[in-house]
């Protein structure tokens, strides 16, 4: 099977409906619930729909909802629907939290939620910092879509709480752990492997694995296998997000390239570049973590990670990673449908564009 890596797969397209309809549905309620309190509520809520609405892939609620498929469940039910829709919105907090820790302006090609209130400031030419009320309001939309995406997935069994809570865990320890490299410039390969897996391989392909299995209520039966083809297929989701983020087209990813080199990301991409630079490389490469790079050293930095064949490893690295993943996923009991959609899900996350 083959993916489009410039488009969001069958496996992902047949599936957002129901989904985006419960996500719609939701802020709707909670919107006109506070807006009858005070008419100024609206603004939160219209920027965590924007947000959640501007194009994201929903590669997480897939993963979950095809997993849930393989183990049997109904993904009709109004259970599984809502938890989809909670992955969602939690991925929504993370977003929101991340642009305001990152700096990130901008956001699938929009300004990012705490530029959008910085905007909206300075148009009303409020008293303060534009930019603080702006973080300030990120921080609060972001803690919003969290307790939202908490409502969605409450009174579940211990399994799914387990997993839930796990997850919640996971992603803010993996969130800190980048927050701390970077000021720290820790480039190794030991660092950047932790943060990819707590902060994006656990929380946005294996959790929602795991979690399809137990509101199916057959995670036991089916965790180990969810972990082992997760688990690479996670690893593959951040090194290519790496990549993307060093040598993406802006337009399709709707980021500013370069902006992971100006945060200093301890990436694994930059990790290896560090590892096989020369003197004359190390220099370009130390410019990392620099918040005013300039587009010509930008372009410096690529060539020097093209030049230590940094990029060439990363790639045979997912191309390793990802056969792996479909190879445990053949020896799976999952129906043909489920798993099929599940190795596109494998191939469109490793090979994508944006």
């Amino acid at each position: 099977m083959s993916v489009d890596p410039t488009r969001n797969p069958s496996a992902i397209s047949e599936i957002v409906d129901p989904i985006d309809r419960r996500l719609t549905d939701v802020l709707n309620i909670e919107r006109m619930k506070w807006v009858a309190v005070d008419a100024s509520l609206v603004e939160p809520f219209d920027a965590l729909e924007a947000l959640i609405f501007s194009g994201g892939k929903r590669i997480r609620p897939a993963f979950f909802h095809w997993a849930h498929v393989g183990a049997g469940g109904d993904p009709d039910s109004k259970v599984a629907i809502d938890a989809a829709a909670a992955i969602e919105m939690l991925h929504a907090f993370a977003l929101a939290h991340d642009d305001v820790m990152d700096h990130s302006s901008s956001r699938r090609g929009e300004p990012s939620i705490w530029q959008r209130f910085a905007n909206f400031h300075g148009d009303n030419a409020w008293k303060g910092n534009a930019r603080d009320f702006g973080e300030a309001v990120a921080i609060l939309v972001g803690d919003l879509a969290h307790v939202i995406a908490d409502g969605l997935i409450r009174d579940l069994s211990p399994d799914v709480s387990g997993i839930w809570n796990e997850l919640r865990l996971e992603v803010n320890i993996g969130q800190y752990l980048d927050v701390l490299s970077g000021v720290t410039r820790t480039f190794n390969q030991d660092g950047a492997r932790r943060i990819l897996e707590y902060k994006t391989g656990r929380y946005s392909v294996q959790r929602p694995l795991h979690l399809g299995a137990a509101i199916a209520g057959r995670f036991d039966d089916f965790s180990v296998s969810y972990t082992n083809f997760g688990q690479p297929v996670g690893v593959a989701f951040q090194l290519r997000d790496d990549l993307l983020g060093v040598f993406g087209d802006e337009q399709e990813t709707g980021k500013p390239v370069g902006d992971d080199l100006r945060e200093g990301k301890p990436t694994s991409l930059v990790s290896a570049a560090f590892e096989r630079a020369d003197q004359r490389q190390l220099k370009v490469l130390k410019l990392i973590g620099s918040h005013d790079l300039t587009d010509t050293e930008i372009s410096d930095i690529q060539n020097v990670i093209i030049e230590t064949e940094a990029e060439r490893v990363i790639e045979e690295e997912i191309r390793d990673l990802t056969d792996s993943a479909l190879n445990e996923l053949e020896s799976a009991s999952l129906d043909g449908k489920a798993s099929d959609a599940l190795r596109e899900l494998a191939l469109f996350v490793a090979y994508r564009t944006y």
